[in-house]
C-alpha cells in the first residue's frame, strides 16, 4: 500500500513530495478467538463422529422421535399440522423439523431431511460454545468462560444432543440463549444504556424453548425474579452507573424504604413488560390455535398434567399398570383430557397427598449418578446407542460431570457476585429436580441441572485458576486468602455441600466394582470376537461374558446369534433368557423361523421392526440370519434378512378364493438378497411380482448381480416381471437385486390419504425360476 505525503516547505523553498510504502499486515487475532475457533472445530468433529456411528433413525421408531418425524413430514408435505393421537404435544421442534424436511422436498430428495435436521441441531450446538464463553465471562471471569466453553464443546451430553430427533436440542439451545440474553440485559441495565432489546430476546428465546418443552413456560417466573433483584439494586443505588454487585451493601444509602420500593417498581414494570410481551406474543398463536381446535384453554400441551396423572393415578397406584391408565385417557375426547387429569390430580392431592412424595428419594438419588457409566455398565442394553464406539468421550464426560458438579457446590454456595442470576440458576435446578422426582428420571430431563451446575462448576474452577496465579506471585497472600475463605460461612457451606454430594454419589452405586466388572466384560467380549471364525471358541468366550454379566441382554443376544449359526436352536433360546430388546427379538424371530414356526417368527420380527428405532431390515441382513431360499414373499412377516429399504409389511384384502397377498412398499432405494437354496439352471430368471404407484406407471432401475436394466412398472396393476440372471454371476450361490425408483408422499399426492411415508412401488415376491 502506497501513501503520498506532501511536506510544507520552509519559507522560500520549493515544495517536495515524499512517498512511503506501508506493508499489508494481517489483522490481529486474539488468543481467545483462536481458542474458541479451535473448540468449535473440535466440537464439530466430535458431533459428526457421533452422528456417523449412530444407528438410531426416527423413520423406524415407535417412540417420541418417530411421532415427531411423521408429524413433521406431514406438515412439510401438506402444510397441515396434526396433533399426536392421544396428547397435545409442544409443536416447536416439529415445526423446525418440518422446515428442514420441506427444504429437502424442494431439493427433490426428501431423504436428506434427517441430515438437514441434524445439521440445524449441530449449528445451534456449536453456537453455544462462544455464547457460553461470553455468558460465563460476564458472570464470573474470563477463565470461567474459557472453561465453560470447553465443556460446551467436548462434554458427552453436548456431543450426543444434536443427533437426537427430539425436542431437547431446540429446548436446550433456547435455555442457554435466554440465560445469555438475560446476562447481556443485566450488563446493559447496570451501565445505563438501552437494555430492553436484550429482555425482548430473553422472552423470545424462552418462549421458543417453551414451545419445544413446556416446562420452560413456567420458568418465566425465574426471569421475573432476576429482573426484580436488579430493579431493587438499581433503586438502592439510585442510578444506573454500572457499579459492581455488592457496592451498595447494607441499605439504600439512607433513602426511605418506601422511596426505594417506588423507584424499584418504576424500573421493574417496564422491564417486565419488555420481557413478557415478546414471550406472550410467541406463545399466544399456539394457545389460540388450541382453543379454536378444542374449545379449551391449553397454553401449550397436555403432556405434563397427563404424565403426572399417570404417575399418581389410581390404576398405577393399585397395581393395574400404566397401560390401563392410558386406556382410560384414550376413551376421553382429546379436548377433555387435560381438564379430567387436572381435576383427578386435585382429588388425589386432597385425599392422598402422600402419593406425591412416594418416589422422591429414589428419584433424587437417581439424578446424581454417573450417566454414561449407568448406560454402559448398569443398564441391560445399549438400546441401539453407539456407546461402545464412543466410550472414550463418554467416560471423559462422566469424569467432567463429577468434577464440575462437585466444584459447583462451592460456586453455588459462594458469596453472590453475579447479581440476581443465581436466582435463575437455583430456580431451574430446583424445578428440574422437582419434576423428575414427581414423575420419573430421564437423562434428557436433567439438562437444566447439568447446564447450571456446569456453569457454576466452571466459575469455581475459574476462581481456582485465578487463585493459583496469585499464589505464584505471592504465596503467603494466597494462602491467607484460602484460609480466610475456608473458614468463612461461604467456604464451610461449600465444603458441606460437596461432601453431601460425594456421599450421595458414592452411596448410590459401587462405582469401583461396576467399572471393574464392566471393563472385564468388554475384555472378554473382545477376546470372544477375536476367536472367530472358530465359532466354538467364540461361543465359549461369550458364555463367559454372560456368566459375568447375566443381566446384559446385548451379550446374550450375541451368544444366541452364534448358537443360531451353529444350528443349536435350543441353546439359542436358552441364551436369550426372559428379558428382551428389539435386537434380541430379531434373533428370537430368526430362531423361530429356523424351526419352521413362522407365526411366532412373525410376531417377533414385526414387533421389533415397529418399535426398534433403527433399521431392523438392515440389521437382519448384516447379521446374516436368513436361511437359504430361492423365493421370498415380501411382507409375510418372515422376510427379514432378505430385504432392505422397504416399508413395513402389508396385506391386501382376501380375494374370492380366500387367498391374501402380502407385499412391501419400496422406499426409493432398496435391496433384496437371496442366498440360494439350489443353484439356478442355465437360462434361469428372477421373477418379481410388482405393482406401481397410484400416480401412474413408474420406472424401476434394477441391478441383478451387477447387471443393470430399467423396467416400467404398471400403475396399481399386479404383474410378473422377469429379469435374466447374468451367466456365471452366482458362483457364491447368491442373487443380489438393487432397486431404485422415484418416490412420492401419499398424504401430499393423494386426496384423503393419512400416509406420510416416502414410497415408490409395491413388491410382493421375488423368485428364482
Amino acid at each position: 500500500m502506497q501513501t503520498t505525503r506532501t511536506s510544507l516547505p520552509a519559507q522560500g523553498a520549493t515544495p517536495t513530495t515524499r512517498t512511503s510504502v506501508r506493508a499489508w499486515s494481517w489483522p490481529r487475532i486474539s488468543g481467545t478467538t483462536l481458542y474458541l475457533t479451535a473448540l468449535i472445530l473440535i466440537g464439530l468433529a466430535l458431533r459428526l463422529w457421533f452422528i456417523a456411528v449412530n444407528d438410531i433413525d426416527p423413520r423406524f421408531s415407535a417412540a417420541d422421535d418417530g411421532d415427531y418425524f411423521q408429524r413433521a413430514l406431514r406438515l412439510a408435505a401438506t402444510g397441515e399440522y396434526v396433533d399426536n393421537s392421544w396428547l397435545i404435544r409442544p409443536p416447536g421442534h416439529v415445526f423446525l423439523f418440518a422446515g428442514m424436511l420441506r427444504l429437502a422436498i424442494m431439493l427433490g430428495d426428501p431423504t436428506l431431511g434427517i441430515g438437514f435436521i441434524r445439521a440445524a441441531h449441530v449449528g445451534l450446538s456449536l453456537l453455544l460454545i462462544p455464547v457460553g464463553y461470553d455468558m460465563a465471562r460476564r458472570l464470573f471471569s474470563r477463565q470461567a468462560g474459557l472453561i465453560f466453553a470447553l465443556l460446551m464443546a467436548i462434554w458427552f451430553p453436548m456431543v450426543e444432543l444434536p443427533a437426537l430427533i427430539l425436542s431437547e436440542p431446540l429446548f436446550f439451545s433456547m435455555l442457554v440463549l435466554h440465560a445469555w440474553a438475560l446476562v447481556r440485559w443485566r450488563d446493559a441495565w447496570r451501565n445505563g444504556v438501552r437494555a430492553w432489546p436484550w429482555l425482548a430476546a430473553t422472552g423470545v428465546a424462552l418462549a421458543v424453548g417453551a414451545l419445544a418443552r413446556s416446562p420452560a413456560l413456567y420458568a418465566a417466573v425465574f426471569v421475573l425474579a432476576v429482573i426484580g433483584w436488579e430493579a431493587i439494586q438499581a433503586a438502592a443505588r439510585g442510578d444506573h452507573e454500572g457499579r459492581p454487585y455488592g457496592a451498595a451493601r447494607g441499605g439504600p444509602r439512607g433513602r426511605p424504604y418506601g422511596a426505594v420500593f417506588s423507584s424499584a417498581l418504576l424500573r421493574f414494570v417496564p422491564a417486565v413488560l419488555a420481557f413478557l410481551l415478546p414471550f406472550a406474543l410467541v406463545i399466544a398463536p399456539w394457545t389460540l390455535r388450541n382453543y379454536l381446535t378444542y374449545g379449551e384453554v391449553v397454553l401449550i400441551d397436555t403432556l405434563g398434567p397427563v404424565n403426572l396423572w399417570i404417575k399418581l393415578g389410581d390404576a398405577v397406584h393399585e397395581g393395574r399398570g400404566e397401560n390401563e391408565a392410558k386406556a382410560i385417557l384414550a376413551a376421553i375426547p382429546q379436548a377433555e383430557r387435560q381438564a379430567f387429569v387436572s381435576e383427578d390430580i386435585g382429588r388425589i392431592i386432597r385425599e392422598e397427598p402422600a402419593r406425591l412424595v412416594q418416589s422422591f428419594w429414589p428419584h433424587f438419588q437417581h439424578i446424581w449418578k454417573a450417566q454414561f457409566v449407568e448406560d454402559y455398565f448398569v443398564k441391560v442394553s445399549f438400546f441401539t446407542r453407539p456407546l461402545r464406539e464412543i466410550w472414550p468421550i463418554g467416560l471423559l464426560g462422566d469424569a467432567l460431570w463429577l468434577s464440575f458438579t462437585a466444584a459447583a457446590m462451592f460456586g453455588l454456595a459462594s458469596r453472590p457476585r453475579e447479581g440476581g442470576f443465581r436466582l435463575l440458576a437455583l430456580g431451574w435446578i430446583a424445578y428440574a429436580c422437582l419434576t423428575v422426582m414427581l414423575i420419573h428420571v430421564e437423562p434428557r430431563y436433567l439438562l437444566p441441572i447439568w447446564l447450571f451446575t456446569a456453569l457454576y462448576g466452571a466459575a469455581a474452577f475459574g476462581a481456582l485458576w485465578n487463585w493459583l496465579r496469585v499464589r505464584r506471585a505471592d504465596r503467603p497472600a494466597a494462602q491467607a486468602q484460602a484460609r480466610a475463605y475456608l473458614r468463612s460461612p461461604w467456604g464451610i457451606a461449600g465444603i458441606g455441600l460437596m461432601v453431601a454430594f460425594l456421599t450421595l454419589f458414592f452411596n448410590y452405586r459401587d462405582y469401583p466394582a461396576i467399572l471393574s466388572q464392566g471393563f472385564q466384560r468388554e475384555r472378554l467380549r473382545t477376546e470372544a470376537l477375536a476367536a472367530l471364525p472358530d465359532r466354538q471358541a467364540a461361543i465359549t468366550g461369550f458364555e463367559q461374558v454372560v456368566a459375568l454379566a447375566p443381566t446384559f441382554i446385548d451379550g446374550r443376544t450375541e451368544l444366541a446369534r452364534l448358537y443360531l449359526a451353529e444350528g443349536d436352536y435350543d441353546a439359542g433360546w436358552a441364551a436369550l433368557g426372559e428379558r428382551s430388546t428389539h435386537r434380541s427379538d430379531v434373533v428370537r424371530g430368526a430362531l423361530a423361523r429356523a424351526q419352521d414356526d413362522d407365526p411366532l417368527a412373525t410376531i417377533y420380527f414385526e414387533d421389533a421392526e415397529v418399535r426398534a428405532g433403527e433399521d431392523v431390515q438392515q440389521l437382519a441382513m448384516e447379521w446374516g440370519l436368513q436361511p437359504p431360499t430361492n423365493t421370498v414373499q415380501l411382507g409375510s412377516g418372515v422376510d427379514h434378512g432378505y430385504v432392505q429399504g422397504f416399508s413395513f409389511g402389508e396385506r391386501l384384502p382376501l380375494d374370492v378364493n380366500g387367498n391374501q397377498l402380502s407385499y412391501r412398499w419400496l422406499q426409493g432405494e432398496g435391496m433384496i438378497v437371496l442366498p440360494l437354496e439350489t443353484a439356478p439352471a442355465e437360462g434361469a430368471v428372477v421373477r418379481l411380482q410388482m405393482a406401481g404407484s397410484p400416480l401412474g406407471d413408474i420406472p424401476l432401475t434394477v441391478s441383478v448381480n451387477g447387471a443393470e436394466t430399467t423396467l416400467i412398472v404398471r400403475s396399481k396393476e399386479w404383474r410378473n416381471y422377469r429379469l435374466a440372471i447374468p451367466a456365471d454371476s452366482v458362483a457364491d450361490g447368491r442373487i443380489e437385486l438393487r432397486l431404485k425408483a422415484p418416490t412420492f408422499i401419499p398424504v401430499q399426492a393423494l386426496p384423503g390419504s393419512e400416509d406420510a411415508r416416502l414410497l415408490s412401488l409395491m413388491i410382493a415376491s421375488v423368485t428364482v425360476e
